[in-house]
């Protein structure tokens, strides 16, 4: 119990991201080298194939999506800009404020950048993810003419279907993959050289594991309202992972 009590947040993300890698590694030392190699295709298959799902399927959800972000969106993105440009909420955490945001926006150009940040922050996006979505919005806002308010709402829908679509199909796309490959129950191995077989299996099975714990470490840049990345820094591995970033190639919201 004393034990259990002494572990925090990031003990126990180590923890979770070691026993994946060790659990990947047996399991690559059971299967050989072929086999590992294989299962390695399958998770960078997986990720190419739920890219290439996501990139095409995924806005059309967004008129969908919409109606339901809309609101809450341009009223974060009014309060956030408030709180930028110095206004202080009332006591019901209202902004008492008696000109519209495109007007303000006029009065203190250049401020854009800065709102749609530290909006996409508040939602719990990490910084990196933040400034990519920031520098797209502004790119829609100028190239469709469209609000602060506007832009931000249509790619922050753009990226919550993308991301929800990339996910789910790179689930579907791994079990299949894994179904197929393993239905025949064969056991690829090099004959004659049972310890190559052994310890290259199970070296490629940490590479295994270290791309699923790159897949989990990159889907928690969407969620810094349960887990934020300064929590996530202070782990080792977990900040290995973000600062290597083995997924760039696979993976571009």
């Amino acid at each position: 119990m004393d034990f259990l009590h002494s572990l925090n947040i990031n003990s126990i993300i180590n923890i979770v991201l070691v026993v994946i890698l060790v659990v990947c590694g047996w399991q690559g030392y059971k299967k050989g080298i072929i086999m590992g190699i294989i299962e390695v295709l399958v998770i960078i298959l997986s990720l190419y194939g739920a890219q290439l799902l996501s990139d095409t399927y995924s806005y059309e959800v967004i008129p969908v999506l919409k109606p339901f972000v809309s609101g809450y969106m341009e009223a974060q993105v009014e309060n956030t800009a408030y709180k930028e440009m110095g206004y202080e909420p009332d006591d019901q955490g209202k902004f008492n404020v008696d000109r519209s945001l495109s007007d303000l926006l006029i009065e203190n150009p250049g401020m854009e950048e800065q709102i749609a940040s530290a909006t996409f922050k508040s939602l719990g996006l990490y910084d990196s993810m933040a400034q990519t979505l920031t520098e797209r919005t502004l790119t829609y806002s100028q190239e469709n003419e469209a609000s602060l308010s506007s832009s931000v709402v249509t790619i922050t829908c753009q990226a919550i279907t993308w991301y929800g679509g990339f996910l789910l199909a790179f689930i579907i796309m791994f079990a299949i993959f894994t179904i197929i490959v393993n239905l025949p129950n064969l056991s690829f191995k090099i004959p004659y050289v049972g310890i190559v077989n052994d310890i290259g299996g199970a070296a490629i099975g940490v590479f295994a594991g270290l791309l699923f714990c790159s897949i989990i470490v990159w889907a928690c840049q969407f969620a810094g309202l349960l887990l934020s990345e300064e929590t996530l820094r202070g782990t080792g591995l977990a900040a290995y992972l973000m600062d290597a970033n083995l997924l760039a190639n696979y993976i571009t919201l």
